[in-house]
């Protein structure tokens, strides 16, 4: 049964990603065809949030890592 729900859960998320998808797409269309930005633009935009994400969960990842091999001792501030 709880293969079932699994799965049950996995479409729907699925289902909710299509519309998420959907709705992103059609606000993009709209908001470049009233002039607002270029998909060049966002194109660039989505790069540089990507460049900036990326390097944000490397340095958590390196410091996740650290901290599990104690390379970093964690101190209490009081």
């Amino acid at each position: 049964m709880k293969d079932v729900n699994l799965i049950a859960k996995l479409a729907d998320l699925k289902e909710t990603d299509y519309h998420n998808t959907l709705v992103l797409h059609a606000v993009i269309e709209l908001l470049v065809a009233k002039g607002l930005f270029t998909r060049e633009e966002l194109s660039r935009k989505m790069s540089e949030l990507d460049t900036q994400l990326t390097f944000h969960v490397d340095t958590y990842v390196k410091l996740a890592e650290a901290v599990s091999n104690r390379q970093i001792q964690i101190k209490p501030i009081l």
